[in-house]
């Protein structure tokens, strides 16, 4: 029978919201319908000499080449714009100063357990790179917390939350600085399981951001994350070196409960080393015992969508092997070969 993995999971959340902003950029299909038919003919006119400019333009911002797009706007004003293009070039001014605003600034999530006991604090931090201070406002960001448990026996168990952050829809952000505010306060005992990873995700909708009395539109604000991991209480606490669980893989009969309390004390920034690493081991496989691992694997990528399906991850696995050595092969210039270093003895 199944048992639930995450039983008396409390959440308690501290948090804030506003409305999101709406931006009109003249010369729209929006704002022409709004205009009389003599007005509307005019501004066609006005714009008609720019459109292959605009168009252009638009390329380049849905591309996020700021660069490219500030070139194209130069000679769009080098041309002597007038009226409706006039406006539409200046409100273009404005969504890439804005852009520029919030390209000064860094956000991020952090996740700190209170002890005693199993009450975490998540806070949002933002750092101002830029000489002015800002404020970011109008547009709540949305808090996103997504749980999965994994049991002794390999049982997997998800629970995900979302909420508006109310407090950070006027966020005042001083220029040399960084700036935290607490976002949420939950528990995450572990239940039953064998370990409980919290992944939260801070997303910002379009809003604006302040420069003293100076407003311009703040789209495309940065998605901040953190993933906590709570372990039972009956594991050890010391992380276990990737090259463990490939030795473990590649050289003991698999089970899962020895397999898993390997993969999830393996540190959260050394999960794509672990893959590399099992890589090699799980490729040699027959599809019976990869499916034995299929759990770890989940567990390390987050690509849950595979399930225990062994095709599928001998797949993934190799696409996953052949895109990273044509990166490191492109950054050396020239062709390499990953050689893995010996495991270290580990039994139980």
């Amino acid at each position: 029978m199944q048992r639930a993995l995450l039983t008396a999971l409390t959440i308690f959340f501290v948090i804030a919201c506003a409305g999101p902003a709406d931006h009109f950029i003249p010369g729209s299909p929006g704002s022409l319908a709004q205009m009389t038919p003599a007005q509307r003919e005019r501004a066609q006119s006005e714009l008609e000499p720019f459109e292959a400019g605009f168009a252009s333009l638009d390329a380049a911002l849905r591309a996020r080449d700021d660069s490219l797009a500030q070139r194209i706007l130069l000679r769009i004003h080098a041309r002597g714009p007038r009226g409706a293009a006039l406006a539409r070039a200046r409100a273009y001014d404005r969504i890439l100063e804005g852009r520029e605003w919030v390209a000064s600034l860094g956000i991020r999530l952090e996740a700190k357990r209170q002890l005693p006991g199993d009450q975490w604090i998540v806070s949002a931090l933002a750092s101002n790179i830029g000489a002015d201070d800002l404020t970011l406002r109008g547009a709540p960001p949305s808090l996103r917390m997504s749980l999965i448990g994994v049991s002794p026996e390999g049982l997997e168990q998800r629970y995900s939350v979302g909420t508006i952050v109310e407090s950070l829809s006027r966020w005042h952000l001083p220029a040399g600085v960084e700036t935290a505010q607490e976002v949420g306060r939950f528990e995450i005992p572990p239940g039953e399981a064998l370990a409980v990873r919290a992944n939260f995700t801070l997303e910002f909708l379009p809003g604006d951001v302040w420069k003293g009395s100076e407003v311009r539109p703040a789209a495309e604000i940065p998605i901040a994350r953190a993933d906590v991991i709570r372990l039972a209480d009956f594991l050890p606490t010391e992380p276990v070196d990737p090259q463990e669980l490939a030795r473990y893989v590649r050289e003991e009969m698999i089970r899962t409960a020895p397999l898993l309390e390997r993969a999830v004390r393996i540190p959260v920034d050394q999960r794509a080393l672990a893959l590399d690493l099992l890589t090699v081991s799980a490729m040699a496989l027959p599809s019976g015992e990869l499916e034995k691992i299929t759990v770890a694997l989940r567990w390390l990528s987050g690509r849950q969508e595979l399930g225990a399906d062994s095709r599928s991850w001998r797949q993934w696995l190799d696409e996953r092997a052949r895109a990273r050595a044509q990166s490191a092969s492109e950054a050396l210039g020239e062709g390499s070969a990953l050689e893995l270093p010996d495991s270290p003895t580990y039994r139980r």
